[in-house]
């Protein structure tokens, strides 16, 4: 997941509190150790204000 690349200044800790996914899950999904959907896509891309079809 290219979430690193986007985040420009937001921490995972911040983002998780934007998106209400937790932090871990976030890290996870940096990682690759968790699938991104279609619902966590629209979380991340509404909280960056980007389209959420670059995590898809």
């Amino acid at each position: 997941m290219a979430v690193p690349e986007y985040r420009e200044g937001l921490t995972q800790v911040k983002l998780a509190e934007l998106t209400g996914i937790p932090q871990r899950h976030v890290s996870e999904m940096e990682n690759g150790k968790r699938p991104l959907g279609k619902e966590m896509a629209k979380r991340l891309g509404k909280a960056m204000n980007i389209s959420c079809k670059v995590f898809l």
